[in-house]
């Protein structure tokens, strides 16, 4: 290796495929492996490594300082924070994460997951979710400071759908790793992916893993929320060029447990077409030499945003610690 990896990840942007991703491209290549924002891991900021390190919400602590070293290189994964809001609300109905199910004093004494549960409709679900824990999510990934020399800026969209694995040998490359090593990395990638090795058969943490999931799940009202309590959050991270993207949105013709049913077949069938990906593919891509520049620049980060500081009252406590 001849620069140490920091991979920076927020709450369900990928965090659990890349965990997959780097601890067995780590191993392969004898580097010692570290999943800062798991509860007990530690690292010391001075450490000469080799070493790979996972953040699960890019906020490293005391070690924010190695981001700047020369021996580092860094890939930074953010997603759609529409997707994310998605993701997050259906993962926390189900997830068996403690946070999820420990009372909290002064609410009644309900767990996240309970007041999940109990609200009577999908936009009052998905607006408890972006007021608390998913909002520590958005501030996460706009707060990030864009624009780092030694920084890879990724989407998880482009990532998601990069089968011929043509981004990732881009990224391979600028995180410093020679042709035996990216041979490695890109087996290593292929079997994490949902579109390679990687079945949901099991996989607790993956509902779907589609892109755009918010075509189909965002409502006129929810839209009008999500963009009352972040103006501005879409076009600070490039998703977006305006607030246009809500004017086409209708009404879904399903809802309360059709609308579960729905998520449920959708699941199944992503079961078995992993399957049948699995079934049918013998390993990744053959790698192609890489071209051209490596364009690392960061997400457009446009002015100041104007949504709060600070989420629902029960942000600071229900931000979620992974995934």
């Amino acid at each position: 290796m001849k620069f140490n990896l920091v991979v920076a990840t927020h709450h369900k942007t990928g965090t659990v495929w890349m965990d997959g991703v780097f601890k067995t491209i780590a191993g392969d290549l004898g580097a010692r492996y570290v999943a800062v924002g798991s509860g007990n891991a530690k690292f010391d900021k001075d450490d000469e490594g080799p070493f790979v390190l996972l953040s699960h919400d890019s906020e490293l602590g005391d070690c924010a300082s190695l981001l700047d070293r020369e021996d580092v290189r860094i890939l930074h994964l953010i997603r759609d924070p529409r997707d994310v809001l998605i993701s997050a609300m259906h993962y926390h109905k189900a997830s068996r994460e403690s946070w999820l199910h420990e009372p909290i004093p002064g609410y009644d004494n309900l767990t996240y997951q309970r007041v999940l549960h109990t609200l009577p409709t999908r936009l009052a679900q998905y607006i408890f979710e972006m007021e608390n824990s998913s909002a520590s999510t958005f501030r996460d990934m706009l707060k990030w400071r864009y624009g780092r020399a030694n920084c890879f800026e990724a989407r998880y969209e482009d990532l998601r759908q990069d089968t011929q694995l043509v981004l990732w040998q881009r990224i391979m490359t600028f995180l410093g790793l020679d042709a035996q090593e990216q041979a490695a990395g890109s087996r290593r990638f292929w079997q994490n992916s949902l579109f390679g090795g990687l079945s949901r058969l099991g996989n607790r943490h993956v509902r779907s893993g589609a892109t755009d999931q918010w075509r189909r799940e965002f409502t006129p009202d929810l839209a009008a929320a999500f963009l009352e309590r972040y103006p501005g959050l879409l076009q600070s991270l490039g998703y977006e060029t305006s607030d246009a993207w809500a004017l086409g949105l209708q009404e879904p013709v399903c809802n309360g447990i059709f609308s579960d049913l729905r998520d449920l077949a959708l699941r199944h069938v992503g079961t078995i077409g992993g399957l049948v990906r699995g079934l049918r593919s013998s390993g990744p891509p053959a790698l192609r030499p890489a071209s051209g520049g490596l364009d690392t620049s960061a997400s457009s980060i446009a002015g100041e945003s104007a949504w709060p500081a600070s989420g629902g009252p029960l942000t600071s406590r229900w931000r979620g610690p992974s995934s």
